[in-house]
């Protein structure tokens, strides 16, 4: 977890300290960050969050048999220090990418925990474990899925809000190619997958879990809501309340892991 968590962190990092020129366009009310904004300071705290990502790594392979984690944490970090280099890196790669992570991280943080019960449990095998644990690694997958998708619109709402920065920077996205209807269409194909995906996993959730089916149907609701206003959209500042309340799908996202 605390490995995810300071990947994430440099990931951001690494984005907000090559976005500066696009920021100051987009959000010229924004005050400049001194961490992002001092070389000297930036790199090294951004080398620190790695390394300490790599010592985890390092620690959970220790930890648990036939696993590789830091060579999986330093290729992620790798791609995401080379994603923020090209210009043409979030196009359609960059949001591919970031939705993957936030999917990985939750399969990765099932692995583990499937992991170690299974080597508390030593007069059980690690196939009995997993059989056991089959019905809620089905749902880690099914969530993991529903994490990409909303991340993945999110990152093109984010792109159409930041259209005109990065026009100005010489950045190939999504909007900046295709047009902001064109984007916005792409992100109602999206959400229309989103909202069949939450209904069909929903009712399933219902024969098993009250409160996991309400959770889903609550985020159902919202997706619709999401996918609605995506076909509104004709401006990039009819963006902006979107992405916020595509962060709350985020977040009901991984409330629904509590009930699993």
């Amino acid at each position: 977890m605390w490995a995810s968590i300071a990947l994430a962190a440099a990931g951001y990092l690494i984005n907000d300290y090559y976005d500066q020129r696009t920021d100051a366009i987009n959000k010229p009310e924004k005050k400049p960050n001194l961490l992002i904004s001092h070389k000297v300071v930036f790199w090294p705290f951004w080398m620190s969050l790695n390394l300490i990502a790599f010592y985890l790594g390092f620690i959970i392979d220790d930890t648990v048999e036939h696993s590789n984690y830091v060579c999986l944490f330093i290729v992620i970090s790798v791609v995401l220090f080379g994603y923020n280099l090209s210009r043409w890196s979030k196009f359609i790669i960059g949001p591919i990418l970031i939705s993957a992570l936030v999917a990985l991280n939750l399969i990765l943080a099932q692995d583990l925990a499937l992991n170690h019960y299974a080597k508390a449990l030593t007069d059980i095998s690690y196939d009995a474990v997993e059989a056991l644990f089959a019905p809620t690694k089905h749902w880690i997958w099914r969530i993991a899925f529903l994490g990409f998708i909303s991340n993945f619109i999110r990152e093109l709402i984010k792109d159409i809000e930041d259209i005109n920065g990065d026009q100005n920077a010489g950045r190939r996205t999504l909007p900046v190619v295709l047009g902001v209807a064109r984007t916005a269409n792409i992100a109602v194909a999206f959400g229309i997958i989103l909202v069949l995906s939450l209904g069909v996993f929903a009712a399933i959730a219902f024969n098993s879990s009250i409160p996991l089916g309400v959770n889903l149907t609550v985020a159902l609701a919202l997706a619709v809501w999401i996918t609605y206003k995506c076909t509104k959209i004709e401006r990039p500042s009819q963006a902006k309340s979107l992405s916020l309340t595509l962060k709350l799908l985020l977040v009901l996202g991984l409330l629904s892991l509590y009930w699993l």
